[in-house]
């Protein structure tokens, strides 16, 4: 059959063969903001960015994954449901373009036949010739909503973030106040957790219990630590820190005491300050010692409830307890953030 018969057939084929673009329109939600993935194949986090922000804040260089940190250009954070629909919608464009010109083919086939020949052939195409490009709808809106101290963009997400998607910065506060919410989690869902594991294995329901109860105090030395390291160089005649020096409890009080004139002694009331030195001390127990009492644990907390061999008993009443402390002292050091924005 002669190419001549399939003319727009060829021609589409040779345009679509040349570069070929598919836009395809994305939508914020409800709350007007915009649906975005981390490109990490580690990560792919789904968060959101406010819809102005993202066309007005937003470097077409660099975004920032508020969960694992990655950067990637702008045009990088389609969602998987993004690209799905993209791939969807640009096949369908291809074949309405191709339905179009084997329809005309057809057509003009069916007007090249001989009216009064014995012989009569005709060609009919059956298939899309039409296509209608759809917006990418938003995915439900989230709750958690953030707003950046340093660059002032907004952003949602759900769970625990820690970078500002436009500046990429770690926020002090909202990393603490992530980790505070997150072992109070812990603690809040512990009953159910054991209700739902000791369906299958009681002995399983035990263990998951207590490895979340233990998991609690690395986690919230670690908030304490890293909310002093980040704050205290931010102040006027801040020190240089030595490597760890929020770990040590006496250490650490006098870089306050000296930089702001009070300490750790002077935030919380002398209970407290003891149930914080058996904090770090079951930290590092669980760290080096696989949480096993040894002499220089209780000389250096002053816990005299165990003896020496003995594995440390984590409690839900304690966890909340030393969040409660670690949460107070946090506070009070992210307040002085307050005084360097207002000088």
């Amino acid at each position: 059959m002669s190419r001549d018969y399939f003319r727009h057939t060829i021609k589409a084929l040779e345009e679509l063969n040349r570069t070929t673009t598919y836009s395809m329109p994305i939508l914020p939600d409800d709350d007007g903001y915009f649906d975005k993935e981390c490109p990490n194949e580690d990560c792919l986090s789904q968060f959101k960015v406010n819809a102005e922000d993202w066309e007005n804040l937003f470097s077409d260089e660099a975004v920032y994954c508020p969960f694992c940190g990655h950067t990637a250009s702008a045009n990088s954070w389609w969602t998987t449901e993004q690209l799905e629909q993209a791939e969807e919608q640009a096949t369908q464009m291809i074949s309405a373009k191709l339905g179009q010109a084997l329809s005309r083919d057809a057509k003009d086939f069916n007007r090249s036949q001989p009216r009064k020949s014995f012989v009569r052939m005709s060609m009919k195409y059956k298939g899309p010739t039409h296509f209608v490009n759809l917006p990418a709808e938003a995915l439900e809106e989230m709750e958690q909503k953030i707003q950046c101290d340093n660059c002032g963009a907004r952003y949602a997400v759900v769970g625990s973030a820690f970078y500002c998607p436009c500046c990429g910065q770690n926020s002090a506060k909202l990393t603490f106040n992530n980790t505070i919410d997150k072992v109070r989690a812990k603690i809040k869902n512990l009953d159910l957790i054991s209700q739902t594991i000791s369906q299958y294995s009681k002995d399983e329901a035990a263990r998951a219990c207590s490895s979340l109860l233990e998991s609690s105090i690395p986690d919230l030395v670690v908030a304490f630590q890293r909310v002093c390291e980040c704050v205290y160089p931010q102040l006027e005649n801040a020190k240089p820190l030595k490597r760890n020096v929020f770990q040590r409890l006496n250490d650490g009080s006098v870089l306050w005491k000296e930089l702001v004139g009070n300490g750790y002694e002077d935030w919380i009331d002398d209970h407290e300050m003891q149930a914080l030195k058996v904090l770090f001390q079951q930290r590092h127990l669980f760290q080096h010692q696989d949480g096993i009492v040894d002499q220089d644990y209780i000389a250096k907390s002053g816990d005299t409830h165990y003896r020496i061999g003995q594995h440390i008993i984590v409690k839900q009443s304690d966890v909340l307890k030393y969040t409660d402390i670690v949460e107070k002292i946090g506070n009070r050091v992210l307040g002085f953030l307050e005084g360097v924005a207002h000088e």
